[in-house]
Formats: structure tokens, C-alpha cells, sequence
């Protein structure tokens, strides 16, 4: 169980890294108060991470786990060479006075169907421990959206957005390859 929490954190906080939800929260906290956004980014991704490992834990109770971890590590390949092909674009802030729900309302709609929420929501799945799995993703979200609050738009000009780009895709492909060689291709051809 731990392991799962653990890879979650590990995943989903290198994936969140240069963000558009991440970058939704840096920018909100260049115009409103630090945690307002802290806590609407955190209400909008429980809201999307709960909903990715409640569907990742029904998927691991009704299929076979090989067959689980056969299309969890295609889906993270496909997804890191998604994230090397994307390109950027800049968040845009809004003008409401209200940062909580100007945030919650812009990180999730920037999160649902992101490949944070499908990596969380296949590594439910693959791993079959969607609690931990939900609370290594939180804790991940929680500082990398801390960073994103705390330190600023002053130092996003300082990291090339391209080699988080290719960090994330990297990270993505190696996950997906390690699903498919240490738990997919044993159990189904062993």
C-alpha cells in the first residue's frame, strides 16, 4: 500500500511540474490571496483525483490484472508521447474578486481528463490500492500546487518549459514500459 502512495506522489507530482492546472494556481496567486488559492486549487483536485481512483478502483474489482496493467502502461506511453508533442500555453487569470472559487473553478475545469486525473485514475487501477493511491496524488498535488502559490510567477520565467516537457513524457514512458514488463507481460504470457 505504501508502494502505491508512494508512486503516485513520485508520478503525479513530476507530471503536475509546468502543469496548465499548475500554472491556473501560480497565476491566481499573483492576484489573489495565497490561501484562498492554496485551498480552492485543493478543493478542485480532490474533487477530480477522488472521481479518476473511484472509477481506477472499480476498474481493478471487475477486470483481470494483467489486462489492468497491459493498458495502464500503454496508456501512460501514449501519454508521455502526448506530453512531448503538446505545446504550452499560458494560463490566463480571470477578473473576479473571489480567488477560492475563481480557482476551484479553473483548476478543476483545467484538470478533468488531464493526465494527472488518468494517471491517478490507472494507477488505481493497476495497483489496486485506490486510497493510497488518492493520497499519494493529493500530497503530490498539495506541493507542487504549495510551490506553485508560494514562490510565484517570479521564478516560472527560470525553468525551460520544455525540459519539464520531456522530464514528464520520460517519466510517463518509463512508468507504462516498467506496468507492462514487470506485471502485464508475466502475468499474461507466464
Amino acid at each position: 500500500m505504501l508502494a502505491a502512495a508512494l508512486a503516485a506522489f513520485v508520478t503525479v507530482f513530476v507530471a503536475e511540474l509546468g502543469d496548465k492546472t499548475q500554472l491556473v494556481t501560480l497565476t491566481m496567486a499573483c492576484r489573489y490571496p495565497p490561501r484562498q488559492v492554496l485551498a480552492g486549487a485543493m478543493v478542485a483536485l480532490a474533487a477530480v483525483i477522488g472521481l479518476a481512483v473511484a472509477v481506477g478502483g472499480f476498474l481493478a474489482a471487475q477486470l483481470p490484472q494483467s489486462l489492468i496493467a497491459l493498458i495502464s502502461g500503454l496508456v501512460f506511453i501514449v501519454m508521455g508521447i502526448l506530453t512531448l508533442r503538446r505545446k504550452d500555453n499560458a494560463a490566463e487569470a480571470c477578473n473576479d474578486r473571489d480567488g477560492f472559487f475563481q480557482t476551484l473553478v479553473m483548476v478543476f475545469v483545467a484538470e478533468f481528463g488531464d493526465k494527472t486525473q488518468l494517471a491517478a485514475m490507472f494507477l488505481a487501477a493497476g495497483l489496486g490500492y485506490p486510497v493510497a493511491v488518492f493520497g499519494g496524488a493529493m500530497l503530490a498535488m498539495f506541493f507542487n500546487h504549495l510551490v506553485a502559490v508560494y514562490i510565484g510567477s517570479r521564478f516560472i520565467t527560470r525553468f525551460n518549459p520544455s525540459y519539464l516537457r520531456v522530464g514528464t513524457a520520460a517519466l510517463f514512458c518509463l512508468v507504462g514500459l516498467a506496468m507492462i514488463l514487470w506485471e502485464a507481460l508475466p502475468a499474461l504470457f507466464g
